[in-house]
């Protein structure tokens, strides 16, 4: 039993639904992360321009926060896959396991989920109206096409209800199958759903080899 322990202890879970999820948000969220690059050399050239030449750019001014408020919404989402978004752990951390847990589940649930869906359902309509009346930059030197950096907010919002959606399966079956075992007597079509959200057990020196 000890080594068993001690097995799990030095393994991770992997819950196949789950991993589905998380593989779509780091897979977006990663890509768009590069954008930083982009922002970066950006900055950079602004800062020429501006300092070294005396002559710098409104469109270069406005993609930098265009391309910064990409970065940071899409961040948002693998901030919570990768569990990198700030708590109050001093006292998160004194709780039980399954206290934590539970905690996780009512904040997502009750909180994080509706509140996504709040925002894309006003955003929605936010995004159609720019696009309806051609909005652009209220600088007359400034980037058209408004709409796209405002489409930003409901795409990116959707990634984070994906992520918030396997965070909250995640937790839901830790917590139910917490001291259970998986017996395997479960028949046919249900058998193989259910072993889309029960956990397993991976070696993290097996996952590196």
């Amino acid at each position: 039993m000890q080594q068993e322990n001690e097995n799990i202890k030095n393994a991770h879970i992997h819950i196949p639904i789950v991993s589905f999820l998380n593989k779509i948000v780091t897979s977006i969220a990663g890509t768009t992360a590069w954008l930083n690059v982009a922002l970066i050399f950006i900055i950079l050239t602004q800062v020429i321009l501006r300092y070294g030449f005396s002559n710098g750019m409104v469109e270069l001014e406005e993609l930098i926060w265009h391309l910064y408020a990409v970065a940071f919404m899409f961040g948002v989402s693998y901030a919570i896959t990768t569990d990198a978004h700030i708590r109050v752990d001093l006292a998160h951390m004194h709780f039980s396991t399954k206290a934590q847990r539970i905690i996780e589940i009512l904040g997502v649930a009750l909180l994080l989920m509706p509140f996504t869906v709040i925002i894309i359902d006003h955003s929605l309509g936010w995004v159609a109206e720019s696009y309806r009346v051609s909005e652009s930059s209220a600088n007359p030197t400034g980037l058209p096409y408004r709409w796209i950096i405002k489409a930003v907010l409901p795409i990116s919002l959707a990634l984070v209800f994906i992520a918030a959606l396997a965070k909250l399966i995640e937790e839901s079956v830790l917590l139910i199958t917490h001291n259970n075992r998986h017996n395997g007597t479960t028949p046919g079509r249900v058998s193989m759903i259910k072993n889309l959200f029960y956990p397993q057990f991976k070696n993290n020196n097996q996952e590196k080899n």
